[in-house]
């Protein structure tokens, strides 16, 4: 078997035999940093699993700027959606490091769906759960502060945690500022005004959690803890 095929949501719980059939029809694909895998317009690549290293998901906007979608690791999958309706890429795909992926091209994708119903049932219901994470995250764009943003990403709640898998503090300011729709200038104020305020802490180079629950209601409410400002005050 290539990958654990079972642990990638949208073939869990699917039977042995199917299992094998996708390995049968898959292929694997090697990278070098840098190197892209598809681009946004081209035509369907398929449904695409990260089997090594790292994978950037990205738009460039009419006036150049790239805005990164997500950062994914292993074994994270992506072009769910154009593997099945067999359309255009909708974004681009370029491995951040050295990286290797499992494809399984459109045509052998609906086959497999047509013949296998607990197949298609698992596939719908994880593209229904895809969309309402892409829900989530356009209403963080619309209706969030960016402090409140920053928390959400350290905390690793569901928006974020499949596309980044590790710690923030992984990913550098301009990275985040990528993830989260603003800048690198934005984000270092507000991660200055996290570390002021105590709910993260410094030590070296790397940025910590220190205060989980004040986090969690930044990220909840949108508003600071009130105990801070108490705080600050004094």
């Amino acid at each position: 078997m290539m990958i654990e095929w079972g642990a990638i949501p949208f073939f869990t719980g699917v039977a042995p035999a199917v299992l094998r059939r996708l390995d049968a029809v898959a292929h694997r694909c090697v990278y070098q940093a840098g190197a892209t895998i598809f681009n946004e317009g081209d035509k369907c690549a398929g449904f695409q699993v990260v089997a090594e290293g790292m994978v950037r998901i990205y738009r460039i906007s009419p006036e150049g700027r790239l805005h990164t979608l997500s950062l994914l690791r292993p074994i994270a999958s992506f072009n769910e959606v154009a593997a099945v309706d067999g359309r255009h890429n909708p974004y681009n795909a370029v491995a951040v490091t050295g990286a290797a992926t499992i494809k399984i091209s459109h045509s052998h994708l609906m086959t497999l769906l047509s013949q296998e119903p607990d197949l298609l049932r698992n596939y719908v219901q994880a593209l229904a759960h895809v969309n309402r994470e892409y829900i989530e995250r356009l209403e963080d764009m619309t209706f969030r502060t960016i402090p409140s943003r920053l928390a959400k990403l350290f905390l690793h709640e569901t928006t974020y945690a499949d596309q980044i898998a590790e710690t923030p503090t992984r990913l550098n300011q301009e990275e985040i500022a990528a993830i989260l729709g603003t800048t690198r200038e934005v984000v270092g104020r507000a991660l200055r005004g996290l570390l002021n305020a105590g709910l993260l802490k410094k030590k070296g180079r790397e940025v910590f959690i220190a205060d989980r629950s004040g986090l969690e209601y930044l990220a909840q409410t949108n508003e600071m803890p009130e105990y801070i400002g108490v705080m600050l005050e004094i």
